[in-house]
């Protein structure tokens, strides 16, 4: 249901935007398409049908000449592309709101659990309040934990709903990825089992360890909740003697044992699992099944204890859950080290910091790489002129001083720090609207690296709204700097505005579509190869993410990894808005522009200034992304910080 009108509320979105764009596309009497107002999404989504901006950016024609190029157009061009800007709006307000209200309005089902109060705390906080609980304590058991969690599972509806959702979600993927992912919610459901137990029978401040009899009152009170809870299940009972009988005999409570319906002890379970007579092939993988019929629970007088009869092999190894967490494997399934987690909702406080960390972030790298971001525009607008980065620096310093490295600098900080404030917490909205509301658990899972893909490139969207205008100045700002040098941001700006009259501000934006184009792909890509990179080095050297400062560090190379792949894949749309951008004629578009430059220059100018390009993104994403998770943890927004843990609270004794 939340599915199908999901993906109603998106094809509406993209459907609005999409006409929006095209109400406005006309044709000039020389049969050149003009485009009067840009839409995001159909850039995004339809490459093929991105129409082109005719208008003057570059100043050499005047206003009274863009008016005759397009006479029956321009007079409704401001109220066409303020439909269009107002459409936009409305709809992102939409996806917020609703995004807010599918957040606050999802069930849990762990929550249901009848076993002890059960609750998702932050996840910081429950690992620094949580026991420090040795994986193999003898005090809880991971035998028993295990085996508890699975009768959780057959017993408790809650846990029960919770694990059908579970296993759901991972429907869409390979077998044995399936199962794996499987496993390992599992074994930290179980961790936050144990915790709980261990919390419980330790009692306060641990002062019951000391003492078995201690112990086996509180594993009294345990058994006589699970009897009271469960015990009216067909099964159950002889479940809870066996879970119980798992114990070692000290803490064994005999007596509450011996109390226990000798006739209900011996009737067969209902679970699949409890039918067969012996343990089937998949019982380590299928963790809904308990023992077979055959395995009961006897007392040995001689000990004063229980057992279960025939003998099992309640083996625990430890193990390497993944990289970096520990586990212990035992004969009912793994036990982690680390509890149940889940991504919390996140608050507008959030996002705001998130924007602050990310526009810090973005503002600071960009202007130490001003002088390459030079040079590269410059190899861009003047193909041929030098002979690779450092010559371009050279050459520039000798002819126009060493002032023109820094040109642009103002409209290079005020742009990409309204981009860092926009796109890094319209990713983080993006990728956890799309895979909560727009999509089935089963299919977000499948396609994660879609997800992220779509996130980015809708973040890029939001963000190229604000920064085209300014990198318009930039472009201007470093091409032409005997015009514009002395102007500052704000007159470039008046300046361009000013080259026609009738679109007036609205020239800003003649290389939206270009613009979007590179963002679109770029940051769709940033953000991916950010992820899988930083993902492949922790797998290598799962000890990184122990130290702040290696865990930085990683942040730093997986940066700029990706700052190196998304240049290549996006260079072709960059050189595109450079040449677009310095057009005299400014009735180019993007694909005129494309087959223009192709045409005069060849294939290869497509390509030019990717050396420089990919060592300025390089630079500047591994310094984004290390920024940005420094100003995070000063703020307190860390992975675990955006994480919430699963805690069980039990209060059993009265």
């Amino acid at each position: 249901m939340k599915e199908s009108a999901g993906r109603r509320i998106i094809i509406s979105f993209v459907a609005v935007l999409f006409v929006s764009g095209h109400v406005v596309t006309s044709f000039t009497p020389t049969g050149q398409r003009t485009l009067l107002a840009s839409t995001p999404c159909t850039l995004h989504l339809n490459h093929d049908g991105v129409s082109e901006l005719d208008i003057d950016i570059d100043g050499s024609s005047s206003s009274t000449e863009a008016t005759q190029n397009v006479p029956s157009e321009l007079t409704s061009i401001s109220d066409r592309r303020s439909m269009l800007l107002s459409t936009s709006a409305v709809a992102l307000t939409s996806f917020a709101a609703l995004s807010m209200s599918s957040a606050s309005s999802a069930a849990e089902t762990l929550e249901e659990l009848s076993l002890g109060d059960a609750k998702w705390d932050n996840a910081a906080d429950a690992v620094l309040q949580s026991p420090s609980i040795p994986l193999s304590a003898r005090i809880v058991p991971p035998s028993f934990a295990t085996y508890l969690a699975r009768f959780l599972l057959h017993y408790d509806e809650g846990a029960l709903r919770w694990w059908e959702k579970q296993a759901d979600s991972f429907s869409l993927l390979a077998s044995y990825e399936a199962k794996k992912r499987e496993s390992k919610s599992f074994s930290s459901y179980t961790s936050s089992i144990q915790k709980g137990l261990y919390s419980y029978i330790s009692g306060e401040n641990e002062s019951n360890i000391k003492s078995y009899s201690k112990v086996r009152t509180q594993y009294s009170y345990l058994l006589t909740s699970l009897v009271d809870k469960y015990g009216s299940k067909e099964g159950a009972i002889r479940d809870i003697g066996l879970l119980f009988a798992i114990l070692p005999p000290v803490y064994q409570p005999t007596e509450e044992m011996m109390k226990l319906d000798k006739g209900v002890i011996t009737n067969t379970g209902s679970n699949k699992g409890s039918k067969l007579d012996n343990f089937t092939p998949n019982f380590q993988e299928d963790f809904t099944l308990l023992l077979p019929n055959k395995y009961q629970m006897q007392y040995n007088g001689i000990e004063k204890s229980y057992t279960i009869t025939p003998k099992i092999n309640l083996f625990e190894i430890e193990i390497s859950e993944e990289p970096g967490v520990k586990a212990i494997s035992t004969t009912f399934g793994p036990l982690s080290s680390k509890p149940l987690l889940r991504e919390r909702s996140l608050s507008l406080d959030i996002y705001a910091l998130l924007g602050i960390s990310g526009g810090a972030g973005c503002a600071l790298t960009h202007t130490l790489v001003i002088p390459l971001d030079v040079v590269k525009t410059r190899m861009q607008t003047n193909p041929g002129e030098y002979n690779g980065v450092f010559d371009g620096a050279a050459t520039i310093t000798r002819e126009e001083g060493i002032g023109a490295l820094l040109l642009g600098t103002q409209a290079t900080i005020v742009g990409y720090l309204w981009y860092g404030i926009s796109v890094y917490p319209s990713y983080a909205f993006f990728k956890r609207f799309i895979a909560s509301t727009l999509m089935s658990p089963a299919f977000a899972v499948a396609h994660a690296n879609d997800v992220a893909l779509v996130a980015g490139a809708l973040a890029s969207v939001i963000a190229s709204l604000g920064l085209t205008p300014l990198e318009a100045c930039r472009i201007r700002a470093v091409a032409q700097p005997e015009i514009y040098r002395d102007a500052g941001l704000i007159g470039t700006g008046k300046i361009i505005a000013s080259e026609n009259d009738q679109l007036g501000w609205k020239t800003l934006y003649a290389g939206l579509p270009s613009l979007m184009i590179r963002q679109v792909i770029f940051g769709s890509v940033k953000f991916l190869a950010f992820e899988r990179a930083s993902e492949a080095i922790f797998s290598i050297h799962p000890e990184f993410r122990e130290a702040t400062v290696t865990a930085l560090g990683v942040s730093l190379v997986a940066g700029g990894i990706s700052g190196a792949l998304s240049s290549v894949v996006s260079q072709p749309a960059d050189s595109v808005l450079t040449y677009v951008a310095k057009d005299s004629g400014g009735n180019l578009g993007v694909f005129d522009g494309a087959r223009k430059m192709i045409r005069e220059e060849g294939v290869k100018s497509l390509f030019n200034g990717l050396g420089s390009r990919c060592v300025w993104a390089g630079c500047i994403i591994a310094g984004q992304f290390l920024l940005y998770d420094v100003f995070r943890a000063a703020f307190g927004i860390t992975g675990e910080d955006l994480n919430q843990a699963l805690t069980l609270t039990l209060d059993l004794n009265n």
